[in-house]
């Protein structure tokens, strides 16, 4: 029956095809399956060291840089089963990382094709009066699809270079996909519903709303902020990911573009850096004040740059951000509760699900045998491909004195493991700490509303990445001499001093006050910890050894 926005409403219908529990459990499952292939893939088989655009035929590249966050990620896991194993070497069947690129070839294709299906599925039922309540159903379903169908294209980046028309043909479908997805998105800015508390209760005009046709929500004069901004942020993210995956998918662009922008900003950068460590630390001790309190803090922002650049292409981190995405929609995903039962169509829905279990079966019960593959062979190719990195470095001319400090601008940060390890832990601990609380404090299903109750400890967690690295580069390097397990004690406490102050401005955040208060007694943590650097400063200057 078509829709007329300015007459009495029918009570919303029930449709199991859209909400099922069946239906909901299949949409979910399979988009999880394919998440959870991805990062088995990425700690059993992926290779951070191999560049993603290398020829079949030609697997190795020693110009190549991989990328230190996976690096140390994977070493660090993968140094595990050694242990377990003692002396013998861990070995992954070729023929295993060929089936996990054909599954996740499989499910990247399920997601374009169940992205696809249901928007065109609610397009269709638009003029019919299709009310918000499925319509916004449909459009987080297929919002989550897109963005798991992205993270696969991230690891099919290989593959898909040596086979071109398969990108082509991908890419245009996911261009389809994000076009029909922005345009169901504009629908929800006037969606209010959205945020409210699940267990309040239901007003008058909130009901009306939700049963209300989808098609009538853009002609609202009355439109909520928070909504509408999480329409915002909602397009903002699934078109920056369509053309992030554009750039990171051909060469030209990702290595003639951005590689090359990326390393002319970093000698410009590092050129400034080299003037202040000439001023501070050439002609001077290594315990000068001048290295300490104004080097070091510059020197700690260009790395940290670097880190987050690194973060952008990370598959480690675009696994936590996709583990992290399942898992909050899974819990604010719901089913109809008047569609209890389990009927033809959910029956079906969750014995389809056989379908890609299947097919995983099969690809990895393949009778091929291939040689097999070392799974530490990447800590090999990294040292290859990190020595010719120096040795074609233009830095390399710098004076015998700079060259020997371990703080030098022109070094190659990524020496600076420990360093690396201390962000990584605590960007790990961070999102684990800030993912529970979000889940536990946010009842709605908007992102948005989520993450605006959290602005400021996210703030603050962000700010904290380069409060970690500072402390970490000094305990790197000035404290050298030191046991190994005395530094990373240090550490420890560095990023669990950092973690508490991010958990103790939430616990501020939630508490009734002035904003000005508040404020005061955020600075007050940043101040204590700028002091007792200043203090560790000063005493290694007067105590340190030379």
């Amino acid at each position: 029956m078509p829709y007329n926005c300015s007459g009495p409403q029918p009570p919303i219908s029930v449709d199991p095809d859209i909400t099922g529990k069946g239906v909901i459990a299949n949409y979910v499952a399979t988009a999880g399956i394919a998440v959870l292939l991805i990062i088995i893939h990425f700690f059993v088989v992926y290779e951070p060291a191999l560049d993603p655009f290398r020829k079949t035929d030609y697997p190795l590249n020693q110009s190549f840089r991989p990328n230190p966050i996976d690096t140390i990620i994977l070493r660090t896991v993968r140094r595990i089963p050694k242990r377990l194993m003692g002396a013998r070497k861990v070995r992954v069947n070729s023929q295993v990382g060929k089936g996990f690129t054909e599954c996740i070839l499989a499910m990247s294709d399920l997601q374009i094709v169940t992205g696809l299906s249901i928007l065109i599925s609610g397009y269709t039922q638009l003029p019919q009066g299709l009310s918000s309540f499925h319509w916004m159903v449909i459009v987080d379903l297929a919002w989550f699809s897109s963005l798991t169908h992205l993270a696969c294209l991230t690891l099919l980046r290989n593959h898909l270079y040596n086979h071109s028309m398969q990108r082509i043909w991908r890419l245009l479908c996911m261009a389809v996909l994000v076009i029909l997805l922005t345009v169901a998105l504009s629908f929800t800015g006037g969606y209010d519903w959205t945020s409210s508390h699940r267990s309040n209760y239901i007003y008058k005009g909130t009901a009306f709303n939700v049963i209300r046709p989808a098609m009538c929500h853009p002609s609202s004069s009355t439109r909520s902020s928070v909504t509408y901004y999480a329409m915002v942020f909602s397009i903002l993210l699934v078109v920056f990911g369509f053309v992030a995956r554009i750039i990171r998918l051909h060469k030209a662009i990702s290595v003639g573009v951005w590689g090359k922008s990326r390393a002319k900003l970093s000698i410009q950068a590092r050129r400034l850096l080299s003037i202040a460590f000439a001023w501070s630390c050439l002609g001077s001790s290594h315990k000068s004040l001048k290295r300490t309190l104004f080097y070091r803090p510059l020197l700690t922002t260009l790395f940290v740059a670097h880190l987050f650049l690194d973060g952008w292409s990370s598959m480690f981190v675009e696994d936590v951000h996709e583990g992290s995405t399942v898992l909050r929609f899974t819990m604010l995903q719901e089913s109809d509760e008047r569609e209890a039962g389990w009927g033809f169509g959910q029956v079906m829905a969750v014995v389809l699900l056989l379908a890609p279990l299947i097919t995983i079966v099969k690809y990895f019960t393949h009778d091929d045998e291939q040689p097999g593959i070392v799974t530490s062979c990447s800590h090999h190719i990294y040292e290859l491909s990190h020595i010719e990195s120096q040795s074609m470095s233009p830095n390399t001319s710098s004076t015998h004195e700079t060259s020997r400090r371990p703080d030098d601008p022109n070094s190659n940060l990524d020496d600076h493991v420990q360093t690396i390890g201390a962000v990584i832990l605590y960007f790990m601990l961070i999102c684990v700490v800030m993912l529970i609380l979000i889940c536990l404090t946010s009842y709605t299903a908007n992102l948005l509303n989520g993450l605006q109750a959290f602005y400021i400890p996210i703030a603050v967690a962000l700010v904290g990445i380069w409060g970690v690295a500072l402390f970490s580069l000094t305990i790197e390097l000035d404290l050298s001499h030191m046991s190994l397990w005395f530094q990373r004690f240090l550490h420890m406490v560095n990023v669990a001093f950092f973690i508490i102050n991010a958990f103790l401005v939430f616990l501020q955040d939630r508490l009734p006050k002035s904003y000005l208060l508040a404020s005061i007694e955020i600075c007050s943590m940043w101040v204590f910890a700028a002091v007792f650097y200043i203090l560790c400063a000063v005493f290694y200057r007067i105590y340190g050894t030379s």
